[in-house]
């Protein structure tokens, strides 16, 4: 996932210094495809996968390793099969950052995927404490900061769209 951010950052930081602000759309589209392909792809993959990835990671008793691999797919099952909203959320922020903006996405980010699972923790979770409502603190948690992402590129763009018409 991180490879796809990194493409983010590199291509939209060239292309902006070119001004050639068009292309970045097209970067933006092409690393969110790429990125859910990938993150779809080898996430599920490990998912259909676990038990024998998971048992490459576990010895002794055959009571107590199924039991780890019980806990273990149900882990992969919520964190693995989604992770592509990771991806995306991740994109989202190499193409705020290649157009210059650092701090509103990590602000963001540190909001976004930290601060909300603490309160999750001391809301949801406290109420409902199972660990399929942890895990699924980390999808949510990731899809709603790949929307606060949106919003805060939205309004980077126009702020560098303007900036491009002034220049």
């Amino acid at each position: 996932m991180n490879a796809f951010h990194q493409t983010a950052v590199s291509f939209t930081s060239q292309n902006y210094g070119a001004k050639k602000i068009k292309r970045i759309r097209k970067i933006l589209l092409y690393c969110v495809i790429m990125v859910s392909v990938v993150g779809l792809t080898v996430g599920n993959c490990a998912y259909l996968f676990s038990g024998a990835i998971l048992k490459l990671y576990t010895k002794g008793d055959p009571a107590a390793v199924a039991e780890i691999i019980k806990y273990g797919q149900l882990r992969m099952l919520y964190i693995c099969t989604p992770y592509f909203l990771c991806g995306i959320m991740d994109t989202l922020v190499g193409i705020i950052r290649g157009l210059g903006y650092s701090i509103m996405p990590m602000i963001v980010s540190l909001l976004g995927a930290c601060a909300f699972r603490v309160v999750w923790i001391f809301t949801i979770f406290a109420h409902m404490h199972t660990l399929p409502v942890l895990y699924i603190s980390y999808p949510i948690s990731w899809a709603l900061t790949a929307l606060a992402h949106s919003i805060c590129l939205m309004i980077v763009w126009n702020k560098v769209k303007r900036k491009m018409e002034e220049a």
